[in-house]
């Protein structure tokens, strides 16, 4: 949230209960403003619960209050402070976000959609709405949830992009490998510029131990996006598995010039060099996987 400010006049000035509002209100924005989220609940409870004030500080701090609790898992206490905030404030997105999230947890599933549709400014009940709080809780992992929200946006629009993409990641989390390929090839199929697909595609055949057919998706998904480091760590594990040693050095090589700290490549590194008796540099990158892994 944007850092909140205050307007207040010297407590001297005021009766003794405004003076003692004004204080609460000031040190509850100050807690928060620097995180301290119990303190922050402590004092702006008070001054809410206090005399009658300025309008636009209550408000601030009724904002406050709720983005407090929802950071402290309080969300039954967060949601109707968050909804007042965002009615008040509907252009303040971080709002909308932590509501969209508290109403995830307590399980409320339409108020969620509500949350989020309107942070991304689509119809509540359009297939793109269910899509974006799939998303949401798949990354909370409340995989059943996200489900039911995928499969209602199946209902509504069978071809919407990243559907089938996400159908396809659930499948795999549940270790339906042939359900995923399936749906994965369905994303492909309507979606074919979408790398993460043909990665994911890559994955799964990899997982089943097919490491041949893993190979053209995550070259696909390279050649879709060669920015992503991830399909060449999973593609030097596949050349290395089908003892294309020259290969799998080249691309783990490739993975590790984009993120150095990729303990993972790392480690698949120093096992294809001392398997071709590089000992030296095989001996280098499980130093460098072992400081990693710390």
């Amino acid at each position: 949230m944007t850092r909140l400010l205050w307007v207040f006049t010297l407590a001297a000035s005021l009766p003794a209960a405004q003076a003692d509002a004004v204080s609460q209100y000031r040190r509850g924005m100050e807690a928060y403003n620097r995180r301290d989220h119990p303190a922050a609940v402590k004092e702006l409870s008070a001054f809410l619960a206090g005399p009658e004030g300025v309008e636009a500080q209550r408000r601030e701090a009724a904002a406050a209050l709720g983005l407090s609790y929802h950071f402290l898992g309080e969300h039954a206490r967060a949601v109707p402070l968050l909804e007042q905030a965002s009615s008040y404030a509907p252009e303040n997105v971080e709002f909308s976000y932590a509501l969209g999230l508290s109403q995830l947890r307590r399980n409320d599933t339409a108020g969620a959609r509500k949350a989020f549709s309107r942070l991304f400014r689509v119809p509540a009940e359009t297939a793109q709405a269910h899509l974006l709080t799939a998303r949401f809780m798949i990354r909370e992992e409340l995989h059943p949830m996200a489900q039911k929200e995928l499969e209602r946006a199946a209902e509504l629009q069978p071809d919407l992009p990243q559907l089938h993409y996400m159908l396809g990641e659930l499948a795999i989390f549940r270790g339906e490998f042939d359900r995923a390929i399936g749906e994965l090839r369905r994303e492909i199929q309507l979606n074919p510029g979408f790398s993460m697909a043909y990665y994911r595609l890559g994955d799964v055949f990899a997982r089943k131990g097919h490491w041949k057919e893993a190979i053209a998706p995550l070259q696909q998904a390279i050649w879709l996006n060669p920015d992503f480091s991830s399909p060449y760590v999973l593609l030097g594990k596949v050349y290395e598995q089908t003892g294309q040693a020259t290969s799998a050095e080249a691309m783990l090589k490739r993975a590790l010039a984009m993120d150095p700290n990729n303990a993972g490549a790392r480690y698949l590194l120093g096992t294809v060099l001392r398997k071709a008796g590089r000992e030296e540099e095989a001996r280098e990158q499980f130093d460098a996987y072992r400081r990693l892994r710390k």
